[in-house]
């Protein structure tokens, strides 16, 4: 288990492309298969509230991005949020593709690298570049 024991909220871009979709279906993935160790997740398109508001608890904040575009990153430097971790899918080996379906195995893939982030796990026993 992690170090840090805050539940964890996972936001996620959730754009129309392959990568925001895959940041979508990653994200509930997760949170089915790991309800204690992702306690929450939210798709920055889908909010219902200001992200302001959504952000408020001391939850561990891991937010993915899809792609370099960044969307939600840009959305949390504008109020001012730092993440816990960063992760972006393009950057973990996913191809962007246009508007095709994300494959099962870049669900897996981006599910791996975003829990050895949360469970600070050094990728292939090197260390993780500073984000």
């Amino acid at each position: 288990m992690r170090v840090d024991e805050r539940p964890v909220l996972l936001l996620t871009c959730s754009g129309i492309s392959h990568t925001g979709q895959l940041t979508t279906m990653t994200g509930n993935s997760l949170r089915c298969q790991y309800p204690v160790l992702v306690t929450r997740h939210i798709r920055l398109t889908g909010l219902k509230r200001p992200l302001e508001k959504e952000l408020q608890g001391d939850e561990c904040l891991v937010a993915v991005d899809g792609c370099e575009e960044c969307c939600a990153k840009k959305r949390m430097d504008m109020i001012g949020k730092i993440p816990d971790a960063y992760i972006v899918a393009t950057r973990e080996g996913i191809t962007k593709r246009g508007m095709e379906e994300p494959r099962y195995d870049e669900i897996e893939g981006l599910s791996r690298a975003i829990v050895r982030e949360i469970r600070n796990d050094p990728k292939d026993n090197e260390e993780r570049e500073i984000r």
